[in-house]
């Protein structure tokens, strides 16, 4: 719980710096690595964590949940900030993430000889759609929790140190 509210408050620090600096940081690729290493770095860091304090050992479900329980928490507190900031704060800002999204989406599609008439469906599909409001927040987080679970079960194998069994 503790390094999952670091994790919050950190992700936190970050996306009020990327605000104050530049709006657009928002849609980077390069920032959207750095948090997917912070946020994994983190996670593993409380499995980690777990097993010392454990004498060394962790189960594969004690590393797992240790995982999992510091993403949750680190990120819902992280997507609860976005909300209020995207939604209340500066609602404004969602319509430039949104047009810098639809403009990285056609640049792609162009890239891989998409058609213009998908390009405007996808186009006026993305426009219909909030992304950033309250509801396409909560469904970015549970996309993420599926995405970080799989990482989680990925860290677990590797981190896992079964106590031995005495006979």
């Amino acid at each position: 719980m503790n390094v999952g509210l670091y994790l919050g408050l950190t992700l936190i620090l970050l996306t009020t710096v990327m605000y104050a600096i530049d709006i657009n940081l928002f849609t980077s690729t390069w920032i959207g690595m750095v948090n997917l290493l912070i946020i994994t770095g983190f996670c593993i860091f409380a499995a980690l964590k777990n097993k010392k304090a454990n004498g060394g050992f962790i189960s594969f479900k004690e590393a797992f949940t240790s995982f999992v329980v510091t993403f949750v928490v680190g990120f819902l507190l992280s997507t609860i900030y976005t909300i209020i900031l995207l939604n209340y704060i500066d609602p404004e800002a969602k319509a430039i993430l949104t047009e810098n999204i639809i403009k990285t989406t056609i640049a792609m599609m162009e890239k891989f000889g998409g058609k213009t008439a998908d390009m405007n469906k996808v186009i006026e599909e993305m426009q219909k759609t909030d992304s950033f409001g309250v509801a396409g927040q909560l469904k970015g987080f549970a996309f993420s929790v599926i995405i970080y679970s799989i990482i989680g079960l990925i860290t677990a194998l590797v981190v896992k140190r079964e106590r031995p069994q005495s006979i």
